[in-house]
């Protein structure tokens, strides 16, 4: 039986579409290779946010061409579809596939197998070469994504975790954040049906899955375009109708297109989980119109405050970029009082980094080891702050969902995301109430009641 292996980087979409083309693989015949096992068919599953994930995904082709120079190497996803010319010369990259071309991946290795011949998608659309227009000096020089609907890739049925699977249930942005080149690897916004969502979510949940993770590139987008008739608040709606006891989380929110009220009437929902991923970006308002970002660092507070209005542990995660061209020590001082007002249970923060044909990297950038200086004190910061909303969890009672033992103690994660320790006896996968005794590593500890 031939065996296929994946190098996945990037977003839990990626990670999801991975899932999609390997089930793709095995209801074929193949078998997923193993960690250290040679494969026959090698699939890098790209990213392009910034230029180290452009360097990985190059670096990710070449390991796999020197495992096994014998191998089929399929290099796709975002970076193929923003640098449909660099990515071409990558010599060991054998089929080069863009964001759209996912579900051909089969069909396209086993023709290869048969015919020998280097194929790159992207180049031979008709839309090739033909310049994305946006506001600045030029186009983009890629190859715009024309789809106008979402594109199955196939049911999921199963993922790694055995307590948690994701769905993706939209792809494509139309944001144009002045930072982000993830519109033109991903198209215009294409909802997936809620008929779909709801299909897989049941078979999901009848392997015995407890938690439902909804997941897309702006998924706060859900249904907004032309022509859709759904939206995000009724695919809530259909799955919280599921019967079972399990819970329903939001991979992420934007702010750009929600606001507190938004947010607040979802929390009727009992299966929701109490906790957002709300991408703030930056703390100062300067930076967020620079960014091209449409709201406050007074309109995210005040979605913060609507839903600890309503649940004062809900909890919160976020991005952040330091560094964004232009920003003062001011600026970023707003940054830092952002983090200090919201207390979030995690920050992801980086270093801006440049994104060719996007406005920001026409404009004056700054010196790199301000940006590392930044980042250093922004996540010590986030640490701190994260560390007084797990103190603040003390006494109360969270439902967990049991996930693993490591080192004796069973963990998981609670509905707000904070993740819970016990020494107590639990099952994985199954939900347990705890009462919290103290901060604990990158969570915290507490007792079944």
């Amino acid at each position: 039986m031939k065996k296929v292996a994946f190098y996945t980087l990037g977003c839990k979409v990626n990670q999801y579409e991975t899932q999609a083309v390997a089930e793709s693989f095995v209801r074929r015949g193949y078998s997923l290779a193993k960690e250290g096992e040679t494969a026959d068919i090698y699939i890098v599953n790209s990213c392009s946010v910034t230029s180290m994930a452009d360097r990985k995904s190059r670096q990710f082709v070449r390991r796999a061409r020197k495992e096994n120079p014998d191998a089929v190497v399929i290099l796709m996803g975002c970076y193929p579809q923003t640098n449909p010319d660099a990515a071409d010369k990558i010599e060991e990259a054998d089929i080069i596939l863009g964001t759209v071309e996912k579900d051909r991946a089969v069909d396209l290795a086993e023709e290869y197998v048969k015919k020998k011949e280097r194929r790159n998608l992207i180049k031979e659309s008709a839309d090739y070469g033909r310049s994305i227009k946006r506001s600045g000096s030029y186009g983009m020089p890629a190859c715009p994504i024309s789809e106008e609907s979402y594109r199955e890739l196939g049911e999921v049925t199963g993922v790694e975790s055995r307590t948690r699977a994701m769905i993706k249930i939209q792809d494509g942005c139309n944001r144009f954040c002045s930072y982000c080149v993830i519109p033109y690897a991903r198209g215009p916004v294409r909802s997936r049906p809620i008929e779909s969502v709801v299909k897989e979510a049941k078979t999901l949940l009848e392997k015995g899955y407890r938690e439902i993770v909804l997941t897309g590139i702006n998924t706060a987008l859900y249904g907004t375009e032309k022509g859709f008739e759904s939206s995000l608040e009724e695919l809530v709606a259909a799955l919280d109708a599921l019967p079972g006891d399990f819970r329903i989380r939001l991979n992420s929110l934007e702010p750009t297109v929600v606001d507190a009220n938004y947010l607040t009437a979802l929390l009727k929902y009992e299966k929701l989980a109490h906790h957002a991923h709300l991408s703030a970006q930056s703390g100062s308002d300067s930076v967020l119109r620079a960014m091209n970002r449409h709201y406050t660092s007074s309109d995210y507070l005040g979605m913060v405050k609507a839903l600890r209005d309503i649940d004062p542990h809900y909890g919160i995660t976020t991005d952040i970029i330091v560094g964004f061209p232009g920003e003062t020590e001011d600026d970023f001082e707003d940054t830092l009082k952002l983090v200090r007002k919201v207390s979030f249970i995690h920050v992801h923060g980086f270093p801006y980094s440049v994104r060719l044909y996007t406005p920001a990297a026409e404009m004056e950038q700054i010196d790199p080891a301000v940006k590392k200086e930044r980042n250093k004190r922004l996540l010590e910061l986030a640490d701190e702050e994260s560390k007084k909303f797990m103190a603040s969890l003390i006494g109360t009672v969270q439902k967990v969902l049991i996930e693993e033992k490591e080192k004796g103690l069973w963990k998981g994660h609670a509905d707000n995301f904070a993740m819970v320790y016990t020494k107590d006896e639990c099952r994985e996968n199954e939900f347990v109430e705890i009462r919290i005794t103290e901060v604990f590593k990158d969570g915290v500890k507490g007792v079944i009641v």
